[in-house]
């Protein structure tokens, strides 16, 4: 993980930083912060990178199809 996010705070206890600036902890120690580091960008990625499921009637092959029959 990005080291720069994990840092120790006055209180000698670690925390970590998510995008928009948000700390999470505090964690007992660093390697606990870059665990809870790891666990939440994975949860992130694993929501980001599940399959769109077309609605049958919307599905993009339906319309790519051409027909068997061709007009001249």
């Amino acid at each position: 993980m990005d080291t720069d996010r994990i840092y120790q705070g006055e209180n000698q206890l670690w925390y970590f930083n998510t995008r928009g600036n948000q700390a999470m902890g505090p964690f007992e120690t660093y390697h606990d912060a870059d665990r809870a580091l790891t666990e939440h960008v994975s949860h992130y990625l694993s929501r980001t990178s599940a399959k769109v499921r077309w609605p049958r009637m919307l599905q993009p092959s339906r319309f790519l199809r051409r027909s068997a029959a061709r007009h001249t």
